[in-house]
């Protein structure tokens, strides 16, 4: 009897050790995490003696440490080009960043493109209104060009209109160029962004043999305007050629052709890919971004590129890559989907500590995390690493690149322009 109670007692003693033991890592695991979760990642910005290619940044295997640690730096030498061919930097009112970027890093651009500017046109009214000019900063401009050295000031304007609008400018364009030459003259623009290609295609109207011919006639009576103004420059912002999810083109290589005798440069919109669609993933994958280039040369290995001609050498030296300095957070339990700016991506940084994941299909980096509800969110961010592919693509294919935007972006993608 004696020897039995011994023997419970002994039992009870270890599985209360067993207990007291398992509490103590419990509470020392509880310490970790709340170390981790409380840890305060120091954002460097300003300035540094680093080189990109020293800062860990370009690696695949990148941390969320270094990202934030370094993210936000740049090189002190802002003058140096290692992108040599044309770079258009748009910036815009809602990430004013981009003013002070523009400033900072405005050896490395050729032009910057304010996005200031809606065209619109009331019903009845027999010429167009200009919005948006209470946004014009000749400060700031004043500060780009430094003694008239920094890039060309080209401010994109949009035609915001329904399509019976569009059709009455484009028979009434003389009232619409006026307007358009009135402004850039006024504020000493060196010429304009145009986006209103998209808004064309979108209902169908160059599909209508007499809609896209009046529709061309304008766009060449604009750049002829414009350049009787003291070789003021036009770009037009156009879908890309190989467009996401769609089976044919939303503009033809035979229409850039025909542009290009009378527009300087082509901002083609290679990113939202995955948006565009309706999914989650990346913004620009690389295959779709080199498509996009192999189409435009001639180069696309797939029979439906056959009857596909290549751009000629006038409209090629003119395209514009688009490449994002944003990404995307998607939260498809939720229906969620919102942009990511570099301001938005430290927060969400230093509150989730998530792994980076490198994808070698896409070239770009990704990562999850839960909100306070539980609901998984992916965010796909552009890095140095996945813009430098890009860059090495336009560098191939001897084009340019139109960046959208220079307030949505890490200070480090400026080392690499």
């Amino acid at each position: 009897m004696g020897h039995g109670v011994a023997t419970m007692i002994t039992l009870a003693a270890s599985a209360l050790l067993l207990l007291l033991l398992s509490s103590a890592r419990s509470v020392e695991c509880a310490k970790r995490r709340q170390a981790r979760a409380s840890r305060q990642v120091e954002t460097r910005t300003g300035p540094t003696d680093e080189q990109v290619w020293d800062s860990g940044l370009i690696e695949k295997e990148l941390s969320y440490v270094t990202l934030m640690e370094r993210g936000r730096e740049y090189f002190e030498d802002t003058a140096s080009r290692r992108f040599n061919n044309f770079v258009l930097g748009y910036v815009t009112p809602w990430n004013r960043a981009g003013y002070a970027n523009a400033v900072t890093f405005r050896r490395k651009l050729d032009a910057v493109a304010p996005v200031w500017f809606q065209i619109k046109q009331q019903e009845g009214q027999k010429a167009p209104d200009i919005l948006g000019t209470h946004e014009v900063n000749q400060t700031w401009i004043s500060e780009l060009k430094q003694g008239g050295k920094g890039p060309l000031v080209v401010p994109r304007f949009i035609i915001e209109a329904e399509p019976l609008q569009h059709v009455e400018m484009l028979q009434n364009p003389q009232a619409l160029l006026e307007a358009i030459r009135a402004t850039v003259l006024e504020h000493g623009f060196d010429g304009l962004v145009l986006e209103t290609w998209a808004a064309w295609k979108s209902f169908n109207g160059l599909s209508n043999e007499r809609f896209r011919a009046a529709a061309m006639s304008l766009l060449e009576a604009l750049g002829q305007m414009l350049r009787s103004l003291g070789n003021k420059k036009l770009y037009l912002a156009v879908p890309p050629i190989y467009p996401a999810g769609e089976k044919t083109p939303w503009i033809e290589t035979k229409d850039l052709d025909e542009l290009s005798k009378f527009v300087d440069g082509f901002s083609v919109m290679t990113y939202d890919f995955s948006t565009s669609q309706g999914h989650a993933g990346p913004n620009a994958p690389i295959d779709w971004v080199n498509m996009n280039l192999q189409l435009a040369t001639g180069k696309l290995p797939v029979a439906t590129a056959a009857a596909i001609p290549p751009l000629t050498e006038n409209a090629l030296r003119k395209v514009l890559l688009g490449v994002n300095f944003y990404g995307w957070d998607f939260a498809p339990e939720r229906q969620g989907l919102s942009a990511v700016t570099a301001n938005d991506l430290m927060g969400l940084l230093q509150r989730h500590q998530p792994a980076f994941s490198w994808s070698t299909d896409f070239e770009e980096n990704s990562f999850q995390y839960k909100d306070r509800e539980g609901y998984q969110h992916t965010v796909w961010y552009p890095t140095p690493r996945a813009l430098e592919m890009r860059l090495q693509i336009a560098r191939e294919y001897n084009v340019g690149i139109s960046i959208w935007e220079l307030g949505q972006g890490l200070e480090r993608f400026f080392d690499l322009l």
